[in-house]
């Protein structure tokens, strides 16, 4: 089976959680990228053209440049980010100095700070404001200009604000999507680990049900042949059932079916009735009676599959290993909050076939636990005092998963 691949991505998160809008914006990045660089430029070029500010040269070619290298800025962000504050030195150290680009270096700084950590947002910050403050220092140093350099650029410090605010969403929406991503992986395994139970289930029990069916109709042929009919056609019915229940599951198991997304909560909750599998055991010579005390069962599809999984385990078990019992009796005792289920037998335990190879995977017992623990409660398992062998199960109904 190959590796479970993650069920949710950012993407997906962004289809759940964003506007419309915003869901254009980050399918259509290259677009949103030239809309930005043209606003950038006609913002900063009215700026020019405004009266009584610069003059169109040099300022437009220097506004032109720092626009369009913001086509690039989510590839290189650093890059431009320092291209940009290269472009507001060089403006500031011409000899008609021009005021620094402000909108495009404020997009360029956001850019930094919304895609790279907070350290490198605030080194961004200090090269695109310190450079410009640098040429204009020597610009003073060197021409006696009046205006002098400022380490606080409103504008600059508003966009490494939002760029960080912006870092911190997305952060969050990775982290929902791997928490999501996490809880549907972990549901599906143990949903998996569930479903690999009821396939040990479905070929253990009705294998070693069959076997027994086929050696007593083998061995009683001659001096009961009606018994062995009956036997036969039992056989065959637990099989076509064993088949069935083989196909349904594996089915679910295939990787990718869409069955496995949406319906995995109910596989193998479409168990028979105890009453049923009662019958079966009955039909290979098993002294088998049920007992039903209490209150009526509650109808919870998972509780009705974990009794009907414990009695079939636990007849399984005296199937194979009780020699000669002539008392098998299942007790299902309902009880306000509780369910109690108990197998007992009163066959001897043959020592040579525990100790051989026997047709079990040895996990039964441990399944039995597994099942009573889902629902809070504890199961035993051991030989009774005059002899035979009981197994018990004890389910608290309000502390069982939901179905």
């Amino acid at each position: 089976m190959s590796a479970i691949q993650p069920i949710v991505d950012a993407a997906e998160v962004d289809r759940v959680l964003g506007t419309r809008v915003l869901r254009w914006f980050s399918a259509h990045q290259r677009v949103v990228d030239a809309l930005v660089a043209v606003t950038c430029l006609l913002v900063q070029a009215l700026g020019l053209v405004l009266p009584g500010a610069q003059s169109l040269w040099p300022g437009l070619p220097l506004v032109i440049l720092s626009s369009v290298l913001l086509l690039w800025r989510r590839r290189y962000p650093r890059a431009i980010l320092v291209a940009v504050a290269l472009a507001n030195t060089a403006g500031v150290l011409l000899p008609a100095p021009v005021a620094p680009v402000t909108v495009p270096a404020a997009v360029a700084l956001y850019t930094v700070a919304a895609m790279l950590p907070t350290r490198t947002a605030l080194s961004g910050y200090a090269v695109l404001v310190g450079l410009p403050a640098s040429g204009l220092l020597v610009r003073l140093l060197m021409t006696g200009s009046t205006r002098a350099p400022s380490l606080l650029e409103p504008l600059a410090l508003l966009a490494l604000a939002a760029g960080v605010a912006a870092r911190g969403v997305t952060q969050r929406r990775a982290a929902l999507t791997q928490l999501v991503n996490q809880r549907l992986t972990t549901a599906r395994v143990v949903e998996r680990q569930r479903i690999a139970a009821e396939m040990h289930d479905v070929v253990a029990h009705s294998l070693s049900t069959m076997i027994s069916l086929a050696d007593g109709a083998s061995s009683g042929w001659e001096r009961h042949p009606g018994r062995s009919a009956r036997a036969l056609a039992q056989l065959g019915g637990v099989g076509r059932s064993a088949l069935g229940e083989m196909n349904r599951v594996l089915q679910v198991l295939r990787e990718g079916d869409a069955v496995l997304d949406q319906r995995l909560h109910r596989s193998g909750h479409n168990v028979s009735d105890v009453e049923e599998v009662v019958e079966v055991f009955r039909s290979t010579g098993m002294p088998v009676t049920l007992t039903r005390s209490g209150g009526a069962m509650p109808e919870q599809a998972a509780l009705v599959t974990t009794v009907y999984r414990i009695v079939q385990e636990s007849l399984t078990n005296v199937l194979r290993y009780a020699v000669g019992p002539t008392r098998v009796e299942v007790g299902i005792d309902v009880a306000p909050g509780t369910v109690v289920v108990r197998v007992t037998d009163d066959g001897r335990i043959d020592t040579r076939r525990t100790r051989a190879p026997s047709q079990g995977s040895g996990q039964g017992l441990l399944g039995i636990a597994a099942r009573a623990a889902a629902y809070g409660g504890t199961s035993e398992a051991g030989p009774c005092a005059g002899g035979g062998w009981s197994t018990s199960a004890t389910l608290h109904i309000d502390r069982g998963a939901a179905t």
